[in-house]
């Protein structure tokens, strides 16, 4: 069972795309073995095998499926209790105790509806992880399983601008955008810069692009930047600044454009 996916892991030579903290130690495979939670018993030997598992990148921090190696016990408005034990594309994922459940029916609640969409756990692993690779199609699925290519000469070029441009602050504007003065230190132009944004409550995070393309060296320019201000107030907002990317994360960095 899920053979088919260690196999994928170990050919996949793209860093993160697959992140697993599986298999499981001995502590976790004995409160897994040991549980009482009316949970499927292909869930179980997927939790044994993988942990806590986040499949199919597709943005810096965000995946198509996440499965949680601890199932997150809640109660529905109608007194029904039920086992949250991932996300798939946006949407949560459960199973409802049942007398019998070595297998139990998968559901998924999403913008206030409610569906099942699977008879077991191991069916609906195999569908919606054949689904993900579906939407990278074959050319980008070959470059996937290949690797990413190293940084050209370039490319550093712009990692390296990309640690001299500082950042900082001013405060918030009347429209509830953030105003930032930003400072290019370095020896050339980059067209944008990404930043981290979250919430301080944690529910959100994400990333902005600050258009810095007529932003020369040695000089500095103050922007407003809308950071999320239709989800979240401006006020509960934090930006940080993101680390160097690596090859594997070139497409989530814009400052990777073509720079002079």
């Amino acid at each position: 069972m899920f053979e088919w996916l260690e196999r994928e892991i170990l050919e996949i030579k793209t860093p993160r795309f697959h992140e697993v903290d599986g298999p499981a130690d001995a502590k976790l495979r004995e409160a897994v073995q040991q549980s009482p939670m009316p949970l499927p018993g292909s869930y179980k030997e997927f939790v044994l095998r993988f942990g806590n598992a986040n499949l199919y990148r597709r943005s810096r921090n965000g995946y198509n499926l996440c499965i949680f190696a601890g199932p997150r016990k809640a109660t529905l408005n109608d007194g029904t209790e039920i086992y949250h034990i991932g996300v798939n594309d946006g949407a949560s994922v459960y199973v409802k105790p049942e007398s019998n459940f070595n297998e139990l029916p998968i559901f998924e609640f999403e913008d206030g509806s409610e569906e099942q969409v699977s008879e077991g756990f191991e069916e609906w692993a195999i569908d919606n992880c054949a689904h993900a690779r579906s939407l990278f199609g074959k050319k980008k699925w070959a470059e996937i399983l290949r690797g990413p290519e190293p940084f050209s000469a370039e490319e550093e070029k712009a990692i390296e601008t990309r640690r001299l441009i500082k950042w900082r602050v001013l405060g918030i504007d009347m429209d509830g955008n953030h105003i930032l003065e930003v400072s290019n230190a370095g020896i050339c132009k980059l067209p944008v810069l990404t930043l981290g944004v979250r919430s301080k409550n944690g529910r959100l995070n994400g990333a902005i692009r600050l258009n810095i393309r007529n932003l020369s060296p040695g000089q500095t320019t103050t922007l407003h930047a809308d950071c999320y201000k239709t989800l979240v107030l401006p006020k509960e907002i934090e930006l940080f600044s993101l680390p160097d990317p690596k090859p594997e994360d070139r497409e989530f960095y814009d400052e990777l454009e073509k720079i002079n």
